[in-house]
């Protein structure tokens, strides 16, 4: 069913001319498109009908208007939720649901443009990725397309479990078990249990799976990794300046893969969606092809040049695992160059924070940088344990922004943080 259908159906108005997108957002509103007003959204209903907007549905009691456009509904939220869940159901879409705490959104990105390359679809934006933004997600599904690259996250055990509901995924990807959400779930084995909740919704031959998770490993589903008993093994990886080579062996076949992305952790999320691509029969040909020009969300190990030096953005998100492997590709690709690192807070580790910001400085005394800049409150814990000769710590962004200036011309900068840091805005 279209979209149009669906709401003329759901609002019984049959004269219904045309509808475009669904918004929880009054400022996005454009036009024919509907309008959902959860909690101080409701101030703006008003605005809206005003706006052009061809439904607006509230749920605050006090809002009284006469137009026939706007709609009171008991519960604003949990009506975004049922009526995509029941648009879902209408169409014929195959959705795979990917989630993990580190490399789903790379892997998203990944699987949209291969998945691309064969096929009409669409992916999770930005991060619309829990209650609100699944739904907003599956709203924005037209009739005729034929996937969704749907991330999922969640911050607490039936979150996934909820989301899944609502999607009803056909295929699944999960990256890895690793630290994030510790601050929540307190322990890897209840990350586990949250991040798992996908897979009771998708069989297990349709399931992709990273195969070096000691977690992950033993669940039914096929297997990504470099390990011999995996479905899909990466050997031969090599990269340089400009991206990187592997060879990615599958039952009798082998694939030589070139890639214009950096890092062994992200020739693993090339695996998760070739495999993924695979599986959804997408010619080898053109994965081929589509993995020359990957384009991943801002700040995904992202290369900017500015001030006559050469900075990494990849400060949208960080654990321990993610800030290991982003400082190893860095000093890898620019080895024998003037290199700097500006590293800020990991957040959502809990009690294990402390330790794990400490259990940083073995990686960093063992690789070839230059400066250490550090950035936040938990950050001291590792400027107190590190001995590297010339590190500096600042407690606040905006304190390091002037110095970054002063850097040396020429020099190779990696930002890596939580996005909630905002270690991305010293570029602005």
């Amino acid at each position: 069913m279209n979209k149009l259908d669906f709401f003329r159906k759901l609002t019984g108005v049959v004269e219904l001319e045309k509808v475009g997108e669904v918004h929880i957002d009054s400022r996005k509103i454009l036009k024919d498109d509907i309008f959902i007003a959860i909690r101080s959204g409701n101030d703006y209903v008003r605005k809206a009908l005003e706006k052009g907007a061809a439904f607006v549905f509230y749920d605050d009691k006090n809002i009284k208007i006469s137009d026939k456009r706007a709609i009171h509904v008991e519960d604003s939220i949990r009506f975004l939720q049922k009526i995509a869940k029941d648009y879902r159901e209408t169409l014929n879409v195959k959705i795979i649901g990917i989630t993990g705490s580190e490399g789903k959104t790379s892997t998203k990105d990944i699987l949209y443009t291969l998945l691309s390359s064969e096929y009409k679809g669409k992916k999770t934006n930005g991060n619309y990725n829990n209650h609100l933004g699944v739904p907003l997600t599956l709203l924005r599904l037209e009739e005729d397309d034929e996937f969704l690259a749907l991330e999922m996250g969640m911050s607490e055990l039936g979150e996934i479990k909820f989301l899944s509901e609502i999607a009803s995924p056909d295929y699944a990807i999960i990256t890895n078990i690793g630290d994030s959400h510790l601050e929540f779930l307190k322990t890897r084995d209840n990350v586990f249990k949250a991040k798992t909740e996908l897979l009771e919704y998708v069989e297990p031959k349709n399931r992709i799976l990273y195969g070096n998770d000691p977690y992950l490993k033993i669940l039914e589903g096929k297997k990504v990794g470099d390990s011999t008993k995996t479905d899909y093994r990466i050997t031969n990886f090599v990269q340089n300046k400009e991206g990187s080579k592997f060879k990615l062996e599958y039952l009798d076949s082998e694939l030589e893969l070139v890639s214009n992305l950096y890092g062994e952790y992200n020739a693993l999320n090339l695996s998760f969606a070739i495999g993924m691509a695979i599986e959804m029969n997408v010619p080898i040909k053109k994965i081929k092809e589509s993995c020359k020009n990957l384009k991943l969300t801002e700040m995904r190990f992202e290369k900017i040049n500015l001030y006559n030096k050469t900075f990494i953005n990849d400060a949208y998100n960080a654990s321990p695992v993610a800030m290991r492997v982003s400082l190893e590709t860095f000093d890898e690709i620019f080895r024998g160059e003037y290199k700097v690192v500006i590293l800020g807070d990991m957040l959502e580790l809990g009690e294990e924070s402390r330790k794990l910001h400490e259990g940083l400085s073995k990686i960093i005394e063992k690789l070839e940088l230059d400066e250490v800049y550090l950035v936040g409150d938990e950050m001291m814990y590792l400027y107190e344990k590190l001995s590297h000769h010339r590190c500096f710590y600042y407690k606040k962004v905006e304190e390091i922004k002037e110095r970054i200036k002063d850097i040396k011309s020429g020099a190779c900068i990696l930002l890596k943080a939580s996005n909630g840091i905002s270690l991305n805005t010293i570029l602005n």
